[in-house]
């Protein structure tokens, strides 16, 4: 019931709070491109390789509000047309958010995606979905870092927000990540960046050590300046509380509550104040008469606007069946920006689960039963190598039919996992020739 409580508040929040400016790292001159290959929609390939053209990477979610956002922008872009400038390929997570429940992402919905967020491109954003996204997305997050660790005590795991947004230049080095919200205008200005020179020149306007960049903290444009005319602990900004021009501040002469307010109450110049001569006992409006049901007036707050500073508060922690829930909230002022789920949490516990149960095993077999999962990582097969006198059997489904793996105790696990240490339940039965 907690669970379901909490991703029907991510679901209504996700469409109702203003959009969180992304985080973004510009990467060292020659940072080296991550290699990945995924499934195209449409048959083939998409390769994360730049191959002598720069390209933009984007990694998705199709029920992401944000990745909605920044795709619909790009497609509706003039730059999206340029093929000189790059390519773009968008790759979707295997999974989404249906019912409160996490279920597995079909082509269809990608297509769909695709129809309703990015015609405007004329299919020059090529759309892929794999399963390997989430773990490509901590893998560009990581160097950036955009990844934040999760520890409940019970496993570590890695979070990232969506979209991941990564540009890889011509010479296949990496050298952009952004995550969350990602400005389609701001794409086309590290693009045409990366097109002229160096990014990392200090005088170009784009580098985040420039003083002339917005982002740069002493940049006088930039909001968390003091001196910006827009930061509220600008003495000069009119919101400022101790402004003498703000009209919260009670030394300001229009401020009613100011007894050299003329329209003070408690002004003995003003006619509704009971001491002027000129005015009548209970004269509210000056008129001589008793005002009529008198609305009460609100007090203003002369408090200034929260300079908000975000963190991330798990919620709901993750199950082998659900993910945990992370709160996004202010740490200062205690504002929470929106609920999400913590990707893949559930995955991970549920193979921190099956490694306790095999290490833990007090009989020659271990069963262990999913509908939601068709593969093993590292740590799985670290803990059958540590009881190699243990047998595991998988009861899952697979494309909506059950299948049951056996993995016979003393199986040589090596051969089960690919060199990244996962291993697919199908891929396993080939290998044990079931």
């Amino acid at each position: 019931m907690m669970r379901k409580r909490f991703l029907v508040m991510l679901a209504v929040l996700l469409l109702i709070i203003p959009v969180i400016p992304a985080a973004a790292k510009e990467m060292p001159e020659g940072t080296e491109n991550l290699s990945y290959t995924f499934a195209g929609i449409d048959g083939g390939t998409i390769s994360t390789q730049s191959n002598g053209k720069t390209k933009v990477i984007v990694f998705f979610r199709v029920d992401c509000v944000n990745c909605q956002n920044v795709l619909r922008t790009i497609a509706k872009s003039s730059w999206i047309h340029d093929e000189d400038l790059a390519d773009v390929c968008a790759v979707s997570m295997d999974q989404k958010i249906e019912n409160q429940q996490w279920v597995q992402t079909t082509t269809d919905d990608v297509r769909n995606f695709e129809a309703t967020y990015c015609a405007a491109a004329n299919g020059r954003i090529q759309f892929g979905l794999d399963a390997g996204v989430n773990d490509a997305m901590i893998a560009y997050g990581e160097p950036a870092g955009l990844v934040t660790i999760i520890d409940n005590g019970y496993y570590v795991s890695k979070s990232i927000g969506t979209p991941v947004v990564a540009i890889v230049d011509a010479d296949n080095k990496l050298r952009h990540v952004t995550n969350s919200y990602t400005a389609a205008d701001g794409i086309e200005d590290k693009l045409k960046d990366i097109q002229s020179g160096n990014t990392q020149n200090p005088d170009n306007p784009t580098n985040p050590d420039n003083p002339d960049n917005p982002d740069n903290p002493t940049n006088p444009d930039n909001p968390d300046n003091p001196t910006n005319p827009d930061n509220p602990d600008n003495p000069d900004n009119p919101d400022n509380p101790d402004n003498p021009d703000n009209p919260d501040n009670p030394d300001n002469p229009d401020n009613p509550d100011n007894p050299d307010n003329p329209d003070n109450p408690d002004n003995p110049d003003d006619p509704t104040n009971p001491d002027n001569p000129d005015g009548t006992p209970g004269d509210n409006d000056g008129t001589g008469k008793p005002e009529e049901n008198p609305e009460p007036q609100e007090s203003s707050s002369s408090k200034p606007a929260c300079n908000h500073v975000g963190e991330i508060v798990i919620v709901s922690g993750a199950t082998a069946t659900t993910d945990a829930v992370a709160a996004y909230e202010c740490v200062k002022c205690g504002t929470v920006y929106r609920y999400e789920a913590v990707s893949n949490s559930a995955y991970a516990a549920f193979l921190k689960e099956t490694a306790d149960a095999i290490l833990n095993a007090k009989q020659s077999e271990v069963v262990i039963n999913t509908k939601l999962w068709t593969s093993f990582n590292k740590t799985v097969f670290e803990a059958m190598k540590s009881r190699p006198d243990v047998a595991v059997t998988v009861n899952y489904t697979f494309e909506g039919n059950p299948y049951v793996l056996t993995i016979p105790a003393g199986t040589n696990v090596d051969l089960l996992m690919d060199e990244n240490g996962f291993g697919g339940f199908r891929y396993i039965e080939n290998v044990l020739g079931k």
